[in-house]
C-alpha cells in the first residue's frame, strides 16, 4: 500500500473512467489499473466495478473510501504543518465553489495569497451549495463557499449578504420600476438559474406563494444574462452575479426584498491544514476590507 494508490483509487472515482484518472493523475492507462490491481490484491477486496459505462465503487469500496479520504488529508495536514514550520512553501487547497464567487472574489483572493505564498497550489470544483456542503463533509475540499448558515456540522464564518434582484432587458417596461414586485413573477416567462443560489431563490418564491412560469432552466449565469438581454424572458439573480457584465440588462430590486448570505466552511478549523487555515482567514479578511464590513 503506498499514498499514490488511494490517490489513484480515489480520482478514478471522481472522475468515473480509468482514462480521464490517469490523464489527470499523469498515468498511462495501464500503469493507473495496475496500480489499482495491485492495492485490490494486496487486500483482498475488490474496490471498483469495471464497464463500458465507466467505473463505480463496490459496496466494500463504499465502505472503504472514507478511510481512505482521511489518510490523505491527515497525510496532506502533516506535509503542510511541516511547510508551515518552513515558510508554507508547498501544499495545495481544494475549495468548494461557485461560478459568482469563483468570478468575483476569488481571483483578487487567491492573487492575494499568492503574493505571500506563491508554491501553494489551488485545486477548484464547482457545484451547488448542496454539493459543496456535501464535498466538505467528505473531505473531498478543504473549505467552500456556501449558503449561510450552512449545515451545523461544518464550522462557517459569515462574509456577506448579497442581494436577489430581478433583471430584464433594457427596453423591457419592467426596467424603467424603482422596485418589482414578486407578484407580478407568474405572468411573465421566467429563466431559472441553477448556480448555487438556487436555495435562496426558491425560497424567497415559496416565501410568497410564487409559482414562476419557467420557460428555460439553465445553470450558466452567463447564458441567463444573454438570453434575458435577448428578451426571451427575465430572471431573479444575485448582485454579485451581475458584476464585470457589459449587456443590455437593468436589475431591479424586488418587493419584498432578497437577499443571499454568503459564508465560507469546514469541517472544523482546528482539522485544517496550515496552508488552508491560513487561506481561510485570508478569506475573510479580503471580503471584509472589500465590503467595509
Amino acid at each position: 500500500m503506498n499514498l499514490s494508490q488511494y490517490e489513484a483509487l480515489i480520482k478514478a472515482v471522481e472522475t468515473g473512467t480509468m482514462t480521464q484518472a490517469a490523464e489527470e493523475l499523469g498515468y498511462t492507462q495501464s500503469g493507473l489499473t495496475r496500480a489499482l490491481n495491485s492495492l485490490e490484491e494486496q487486500w483482498n477486496v475488490r474496490l471498483l466495478n469495471r464497464g463500458r459505462n465507466g467505473v463505480q465503487l463496490t459496496p466494500e469500496g463504499q465502505l472503504l473510501l472514507p478511510y481512505i479520504r482521511t489518510v490523505l488529508h491527515d497525510q496532506r495536514r502533516l506535509s503542510e504543518f511541516i511547510d508551515e514550520i518552513n515558510g508554507l512553501k508547498e501544499g495545495l487547497i481544494r475549495i468548494g465553489t461557485f461560478n459568482s464567487v469563483s468570478a468575483q472574489w476569488l481571483p483578487g483572493i487567491i492573487s492575494k495569497f499568492h503574493k505571500d505564498y506563491p508554491g501553494i497550489r489551488f485545486e477548484l470544483l464547482h457545484g451547488t451549495d448542496t454539493q459543496i456542503v456535501s464535498w466538505i463533509a467528505d473531505g473531498r475540499v478543504d473549505v467552500g463557499f456556501v449558503a449561510y448558515p450552512t449545515n451545523p456540522e461544518l464550522e462557517a464564518s459569515f462574509m456577506y449578504r448579497d442581494p436577489i434582484v430581478a433583471i430584464f432587458a433594457d427596453d423591457d417596461p419592467h426596467a424603467a420600476l424603482e422596485t418589482f414586485s414578486i407578484s407580478m413573477l407568474p405572468d411573465l416567462p421566467y429563466i431559472a438559474l441553477n448556480e448555487g443560489v438556487e436555495d435562496e431563490i426558491t425560497a424567497i418564491l415559496n416565501q410568497n406563494r410564487i409559482q414562476p412560469d419557467a420557460r428555460f432552466v439553465e445553470s450558466d449565469d452567463h447564458a441567463v444574462i444573454a438570453m434575458v438581454e435577448q428578451g426571451l424572458g427575465i430572471s431573479l439573480m444575485s448582485m454579485m452575479m451581475l458584476q464585470g457584465f457589459n449587456r443590455r440588462i437593468t436589475a431591479v430590486p424586488l418587493d419584498p426584498p432578497g437577499h443571499r448570505d454568503l459564508g465560507i466552511a469546514c469541517r472544523d478549523r482546528r482539522l485544517l491544514s496550515a496552508a488552508a487555515s491560513r487561506f481561510y482567514d485570508y478569506v475573510c479578511r479580503w471580503v471584509e476590507e472589500k465590503y467595509r464590513l
